[in-house]
């Protein structure tokens, strides 16, 4: 998870002699472009201090210290000036800029009612059996919950307080369209798919084809680990169980908190990079009390302050925690763009695809068979589970965005579909309070789509580094190096010219859906 508001260094850089003709328009525009660069750095730094540190966050007082610089105005400008621009990288420079605009001001215009909910969210108390829990806890009791029946009464405890809420919610959602009509946008859905290039009627199909496709995968799959890890029957199964699936304790030995750092450190030495003698790379792994559990990547200052943070809990979540914020901090880290909008201010799926291309590779098949001390049979079981594992959260990403896409064009009614698609994609038995999350777990601005494409095309990237250096690519000089020369573009690269660099035309799900019955393959040996 990269955990930076759009953040910026550079500064300003005058526009080429190709941009627009009215020098004004340049000059606004590099003042509105020093000014993001204080901004955002403020806003990552802020939020990094309270997510290491537990100290207050009133993300809400920077927007207002740097009042007027997302406004309609800035907007339109903006986009007056890219619409005139020839040259094509001043023209993309423009897009980025316009694009991070557009979604600060939709966030500016709804950060009261975003802060009434978070802080609603953080008040509530929900009473089961007499006892007073606080709403954020539930989740957390439920992962750790031996009890069916206990999980079920906390999972509908919530009710209450969704309910509460979801007016809050559907308040935000009509502020977002409006605005995005206001704008000049035909809808809130075409605003973001020419924002961030991402063609979502054309997800919507890539989506329903990656279920199609592992849907018989995964149901041979699921009744075994529902049995092994919850002790139940497919009919038993229920949205309330399925944390019990992921959090497996036998693998830990195996995966102690010593080995954390050293392992990562010996990981990346293979490929070059010595994370102990980065001076712009700050890995904090103290367990603070205070400190929010979970892991997160800072860019404050690219590439000169990059700060990973993570609150170890023991096992092998910690391993893949780590490795995906290192993918983005060696992204951010290796950074050599000089333009504001090259370097952090890009769209996130190909961030997002080298944090997944770092997480997995504690899963590399010949880093595992190397360096394991698992037995043959435990760890065929660790890979079956880890195999289930993607299938899972990937086919649940397809169902969120096929509703997310369904809901923002008016569904008329969102909660039984929400619930509807959600049960069919992860095989659990519907329950009446799933409908009640059907706002709770929506992401802004298509972020679904981000972390699809993000997986696919990690997929398509590991598949181009395994066939040029070898299955065991980590530890050669040459994979380092190449992609070394790919974090030093920034964010100047979009998702779409990652996959044309990895050998496809397209960021589609067959090299996943390939590395998947591969990997059950090998867990099968």
């Amino acid at each position: 998870m990269i955990r930076h508001p759009l953040i910026a260094l550079g500064v300003g850089i005058l526009l080429s002699s190709c941009a627009p003709t009215h020098p004004a328009d340049v000059r606004a525009i590099d003042s509105l472009r020093a000014r993001a660069e204080t901004l955002v750095e403020a806003q990552s730094l802020m939020g990094y201090n309270n997510w290491a540190y537990g100290t207050p966050s009133n993300q809400d007082s920077l927007y207002h210290a740097y009042a007027g610089l997302f406004t309609r105005e800035n907007i339109a400008l903006t986009r007056r000036a890219e619409e005139e621009e020839a040259d094509s990288v001043q023209k993309r420079r423009l897009q980025y800029f316009l694009r991070y605009l557009t979604l600060e001001f939709l966030s500016q215009e709804v950060a009261p009612l975003s802060d009434s909910i978070a802080t609603a969210e953080a008040r509530s108390v929900v009473t089961l059996a007499g006892e007073e829990i606080p709403y954020r806890q539930i989740a957390v009791l439920m992962a750790n919950e031996p009890r069916q029946m206990r999980r079920a009464a906390l999972y509908t405890a919530a009710d209450s307080v969704l309910d509460a809420l979801n007016p809050a919610r559907r308040q935000l959602w009509g502020t977002y369209y409006r605005l995005a009509r206001e704008l000049g946008y035909p809808s809130y859905i075409a605003m973001i798919s020419e924002l961030k290039g991402i063609p979502l009627d054309e997800m919507r199909t890539t989506a329903l084809f990656f279920l199609s496709s592992t849907d018989s995968l995964y149901r041979a799959l699921l009744p075994g680990l529902i049995r092994r890890t919850a002790g139940l029957d497919t009919a038993d199964f229920y949205r309330y169980d399925t944390p019990l699936l992921f959090r497996v304790h036998q693998f830990d030995p195996y995966y102690p908190k010593s080995e954390l750092l050293p392992t990562a450190e010996r990981m990346y030495r293979r490929l070059g990079f010595d994370l102990a003698s980065m001076t712009n790379l700050t890995i904090d792994t103290a367990a603070r009390a205070e400190k929010n559990p979970r892991a997160a990547c800072f860019a404050i200052q690219v590439p000169g302050d990059i700060r990973v943070t993570l609150k170890p809990a023991g096992g092998f979540d910690d391993f893949a925690a780590l490795f995906h914020e290192l993918g983005h901090a060696q992204h951010y880290a290796n950074t050599t763009e000089h333009a504001l909008e090259f370097r952090t201010l890009g769209e996130y799926t190909v961030t997002e695809t080298y944090a997944f291309l770092s997480e997995y590779l504690p899963l590399n098949q010949a880093w595992l068979r190397a360096s394991s001390r698992m037995s043959v049979n435990t760890l065929k079981d660790f890979i079956r589970i880890q195999t289930f594992n993607r299938l899972y959260i990937v086919r649940r990403y397809c169902a969120k965005l096929l509703y997310e896409l369904e809901l923002h064009a008016g569904l008329s009614d969102p909660g039984n579909r929400y619930a509807s698609l959600l049960a069919s994609a992860a095989g659990y038995q519907r329950h009446p309070s799933d409908a009640t999350r059907y706002l709770v777990d929506v992401d802004e601005h298509f972020y679904t789509a981000t972390y699809l494409r993000g997986w696919f095309l990690e997929a398509q990237l590991n598949k181009w580094l395994s066939t040029t250096y070898g299955p065991n690519w980590y530890e050669h000089p040459g994979a380092g190096a190449f992609l070394q020369s790919l974090w030093a573009k920034g964010d100047r690269l979009t998702g779409d010219e990652l996959s044309v660099i990895t050998g496809c035309n397209a960021i589609r799900p067959d090299e996943l859906i390939a590395e998947i019955r591969d990997m059950l393959r090998f867990s099968s040996r």
